[in-house]
């Protein structure tokens, strides 16, 4: 007798069949940011867009602002969330931060080290004396065996004004770490700091090109070589190179992103523009040493470009409107250069290597006066906030860097961070700084960074404002040192997170 069996048709082939139409699918509806990571998101955003707009934050007035910024951020970090299906996707919890927090290793080397600045200021081994012919340091009794510092007025140094600048750091980046938990929130962030260096650059041609001498057409600068919203170009190409790199990154995200997902149009177009034009800022404002590394950092980006275009030939499509479009903006870039005078910058970029140029000798001449107060200093530091009280000591043996004419030179910083630094705070306080680098770095290599386009990208631009600070005084801005340490737990966690989204 026959039977008639119906064969069967195995699940596993079903479903094989049906993922090509999971493209076809509309995706899931996104979930909501926190309200209290949203909150946090704007307070940071209003924080970081601030400082570069309000001098670069080198007033008091500002680095007063910038600290109750800090405390509100932290303040919003560390309060308890209450999350819902809308906001986790997986039902009702609370989520407290405050363990994370303790798990931070930057906030103990960070809380370490403000606490070592404040031991530098109550135990003072010189102090300030004045008269009508001018003021000059005096030694004092103090604990020999302690870290010490400097007594001199509030408002032009000393360890208890870099507190004011150095705590708001400290305090955005743990805020940043145990705040931001969404990819989108740290896409946000780093979009408006793209979107505000863009405006900056924006504002620094209009200036170039119709400046009467003076920060925003009204503000008198003592120094002549302000640009843009800096009172130092120094300080304004090291912020654009900062800010160039991440807008770097973010269209190489969205580029690479756009492909995979098949998306017709990206932003990474708009992310090129800003770019171009901070380019075009840094090249007009005469930071020599800037433009050199703005030079290294987009040869090295097109390196990484070939290196992984030849690694992922499937990837690449439309090869014509992308030519088209990096020649477009070439032609903007050469056109927008020519109207400003690239002769002029020019002529400047190329007096960085002369011997005759006496900013450059003076420099060289400086770093071997500091280099001999680090000699005295290495072992506790002279104090934060001491180097332009302590250095005449060692100036005066150098006499070209001692007198102009009847006047003695006024040497405030050393043009070097990796001197300065290691004299103020000694091996202690640079261990400590070390420290906190090391454990941000061990984080980011261990979610593989560079298989990320905007973790790599990002990260190669800080290190090169890193360099940039061995022949310049850029971390003394706050806007650059909040900036710079508020992109390496943002960049850490986009990496943590975007290994977890891609992870098959």
């Amino acid at each position: 007798m026959l039977r008639f069996v119906e064969p069967k048709r195995p699940s596993a082939n079903l479903t094989d069949l049906q993922k090509p139409l999971e493209h076809f699918r509309a995706r899931p509806q996104r979930l909501r940011i926190h309200p209290l990571e949203s909150a946090l998101l704007w307070v940071v955003c209003a924080h970081l867009v601030l400082l570069p707009w309000a001098l670069g934050g080198r007033l008091l007035w500002t680095q007063y602002v910038s600290l109750g910024f800090s405390l509100v951020e932290l303040g919003l970090a560390l309060m308890p969330r209450h999350y819902t299906a809308e906001f986790s996707g997986e039902g009702e919890f609370k989520l407290y931060t405050f363990p994370k927090l303790f798990r931070f290793g930057v906030f103990w080397t960070g809380l370490a080290l403000l606490l070592y600045i404040v031991v530098q200021g109550l135990n003072p081994a010189w102090h300030q004396l004045s008269d009508h012919r001018g003021s000059w340091m005096e030694a004092i009794a103090h604990v020999k065996w302690l870290p010490s510092g400097v007594d001199v007025p509030y408002k032009v140094g000393g360890p208890w004004r870099v507190l004011v600048i150095y705590l708001p750091v400290w305090l955005l980046v743990c805020a940043i770490w145990v705040g931001f938990t969404r990819r989108r929130t740290l896409q946000y962030f780093f979009t408006v700091l793209a979107a505000n260096a863009f405006l900056i650059a924006v504002f620094g041609v209009i200036q170039r090109l119709t400046s009467n001498g003076k920060i925003f057409w009204t503000l008198p600068s003592l120094n002549p070589s302000f640009f843009a919203s800096f009172v130092y170009k120094n300080h304004a190409g090291a912020y654009f190179n900062l800010t160039l790199a991440l807008c770097c990154g973010l269209a190489a995200w969205h580029y690479l992103r756009s492909l995979r997902r098949l998306e017709k149009s990206n932003p990474a177009g708009l992310f090129v523009f800003f770019a171009v034009l901070i380019a075009i800022d840094i090249v007009i404002s005469f930071a020599r040493a800037a433009t050199i590394l703005m030079l290294v950092y987009l040869l090295l980006a097109l390196i990484l470009l070939l290196i992984y275009q030849r690694a992922n030939p499937q990837l690449m499509r439309r090869p014509v409107v992308t030519f088209i479009l990096v020649g477009g903006f070439g032609v903007f870039a050469v056109t927008g250069l020519g109207a400003l005078d690239k002769g002029q910058a020019w002529d400047k970029l190329m007096k960085l290597t002369s011997e005759h140029d006496a900013s450059v000798s003076g420099r060289l001449e400086v770093n071997r006066a500091s280099w001999d107060m680090l000699k005295d200093y290495w072992h506790t530091g002279s104090g934060a906030g001491s180097y332009q009280f302590l250095f005449p000591i060692y100036q005066q043996h150098y006499p070209s860097i001692w007198m102009e004419g009847r006047y003695r030179m006024i040497w405030e910083h050393a043009h070097n961070d990796w001197l300065e630094f290691p004299i103020e705070l000694g091996l202690p306080g640079a261990l400590l700084i070390l420290a906190s680098f090391g454990y941000l770095a061990f984080q980011l290599g261990k979610n593989y960074f560079w298989e990320n386009p905007l973790s790599l990208l990002v990260v190669l631009g800080a290190l090169l404002v890193l360099a940039h600070a061995w022949v310049d005084l850029i971390f003394v801005n706050p806007a650059v040192l909040t900036t710079w340490c508020a992109l390496w737990p943002a960049v850490v966690h986009w990496t943590e997170l975007e290994e977890k989204n891609l992870r098959p």
